[in-house]
C-alpha cells in the first residue's frame, strides 16, 4: 500500500508539471484570456502564473457565467490502470476540459477558439515524455456543454 501511496503522490506532482507547462505557452494564455477575434494579436501576457486557478484549472469546477471571463482549461486526472505488460507501471488517464463562451467561438485566426486550444495542448503534450507518467499520448475529444453560455470539447 506505500508504493501506492507514492504513486498518486507522484502523479499529483506530474499533474501539476504538465499544468505548468500549459501556463509557459502564450498561445494558448492568449486564447484563454483574450476575447477579441484576433487573440493571437493580443500583448505577451507577461504574467501567466496569475492564469493558474482561473482559466487554467486542477480543480472541475464550472465557471461562474456572471463573473468570470475568458475560456477555460481544466486539468484533471480521470483515472488509472494496472499495466497488464508491467504491473509496477499504471495507464493514467488525463483529461483536458476545454471550456469556452459559446459567443466567443468564433475568432478570426484559422480555426474556432475551442480547436485552436486544443491544437496548442495536442502540439505541446502529445508524445512527450513525464516521468512518472510515461509517454502521453492524444485520444480524441468529445464535446461537453457546460450551461447556457460555456461549451467546448474534453480531450
Amino acid at each position: 500500500m506505500a508504493s501506492e501511496q507514492n504513486h498518486y503522490k507522484v502523479l499529483g506532482k506530474n499533474v501539476m508539471k504538465i499544468t505548468n507547462m500549459l501556463l509557459n505557452n502564450q498561445n494558448l494564455c492568449k486564447l484563454l484570456i483574450y476575447t477579441t477575434l484576433t487573440p493571437l494579436s493580443g500583448p505577451t501576457i507577461t504574467d501567466p502564473e496569475s492564469l493558474m486557478n482561473k482559466n487554467i484549472r486542477l480543480v472541475p469546477k464550472v465557471p461562474d457565467e456572471l463573473t468570470e471571463k475568458g475560456s477555460f482549461v481544466i486539468v484533471l486526472l480521470d483515472g488509472d490502470d494496472i499495466n497488464e505488460d508491467n504491473e509496477r507501471t499504471t495507464i493514467v488517464d488525463l483529461r483536458f476540459d476545454i471550456i469556452c463562451p459559446m459567443d466567443e467561438w468564433l475568432i478570426n485566426e484559422e480555426s474556432l477558439r475551442p480547436f485552436m486550444i486544443a491544437s496548442e495542448i495536442h502540439e505541446m503534450l502529445d508524445g512527450t515524455r513525464v516521468q512518472g507518467i510515461g509517454k502521453l499520448r492524444c485520444l480524441g475529444m468529445k464535446r461537453i456543454v457546460m450551461s447556457d453560455v460555456y461549451a467546448g470539447y474534453s480531450m
